[in-house]
């Protein structure tokens, strides 16, 4: 399902040496909700994939909540992944339903991969949650042990928060593993500025 958020066109109306510009405005959350719900009645409708895609506009743009929800459970029923986990937590907490939300990242976070729990970290450190990002980094670092790149990472959301002595033990930890040299450029870059290498 593709969503555009193109600017409204504008027509301009000339006569003679005369000019005037018409905006020519839609809907436009009304028509891809619409557009969604029945793309969703056909072949769209068999996966996970656009059920979430269309609950996600809804969270992104602040509308059609209770359509959203009704889309985001049944996501859910085909495929309970993070992906659609968050979505709904998303969604509850975009209705107030703050505690519910928590109890739903939760599950969210516990069928994450390592790359999901990666990419919610930055999220969450993009958002200025520091000490939460860490807490995700952590977490994929004890699940995945022998990541060189959850080290990495977890370093950059230390070295952010400002907490050298813990960014410089986890870079370490990275380049101990042989990382990618992708990941080994960015343990050593972070090194160097921290004044350990």
């Amino acid at each position: 399902m593709k969503i555009s958020t193109e600017p409204p066109p504008e027509l301009v109306l000339s006569w003679e040496k005369l000019q005037l510009p018409v905006k020519i405005e839609f809907a436009v959350d009304d028509i891809v909700l619409a557009n969604a719900a029945e793309e969703l009645k056909g072949p769209t409708g068999f996966g996970w994939q656009g059920y979430t895609s269309a609950a996600n506009y809804a969270v992104q743009n602040k509308v059609g909540y209770d359509k959203a929800l009704v889309w985001i459970d049944r996501a859910i029923a085909i495929n309970s992944n993070f992906t659609t986990l968050k979505v709904k937590a998303d969604l509850l907490d975009a209705t107030g339903k703050k505690a519910e939300s928590e109890a739903m990242m939760k599950d969210a976070v516990a069928a994450a991969t390592e790359v999901e729990l990666n990419q919610y970290g930055y999220q969450l450190l993009g958002a200025n949650q520091q000490d939460r990002a860490i807490e995700i980094f952590l977490q994929n670092t004890q699940r995945h042990p022998k990541s060189a790149n959850a080290f990495d990472s977890l370093g950059e959301g230390y070295a952010i928060k400002g907490d050298k002595k813990n960014a410089i033990i986890s870079f370490k930890k990275s380049l101990s593993m042989n990382p990618p040299a992708n990941v080994r450029a960015n343990s050593e870059k972070y090194l160097r500025q921290l004044g350990a290498m």
